[in-house]
């Protein structure tokens, strides 16, 4: 897994000030173990964990080089856009469903080939 943008500076900026995870976590005001994760690879920082790490990360190197903050969206508000991206994605998904032309005559068809179908199934059944 491909390491994000913060956590690679976050792992050099580590690696450079030779610093043990517990106290890069201290600073960053997280939990040791969970930064170890990031580090690794093997957990995913939330929004608000990515904006403790962006904001411990300007405040080390100054104002050069340093990426504005993205505003904190707290859980709600990303529900919110969640629920937005899954009714467009259900409203698309209709509108797809209504551009099949004459569903209900492909809905018929299928009908009556499941029944010939089963027809065909008992006719196979009985001894000649």
């Amino acid at each position: 897994m491909k390491l994000m943008e913060e956590i690679e500076e976050l792992k050099e900026y580590k690696e450079d000030k030779d610093l043990p995870i517990a106290e890069l976590a201290r600073r960053i005001e997280a939990d040791d173990t969970t930064v170890g994760r990031w580090l690794k690879g093997g957990a995913t920082p939330s929004c608000y964990s990515l904006y403790k790490v962006r904001r411990f990360l300007n405040s080390v190197k100054g104002w050069e080089g340093s990426k504005p903050l993205e505003p904190f969206k707290d859980k709600v508000t990303r529900e919110r856009e969640q629920t937005k991206k899954d009714i467009n994605y259900l409203k698309q998904r209709i509108k797809d469903l209504n551009d099949i032309e004459d569903l209900d005559t492909l809905v018929t068809e299928l009908s009556v080939i499941t029944q010939l179908g089963n027809l065909v199934r008992d006719a196979h059944k009985m001894p000649f």
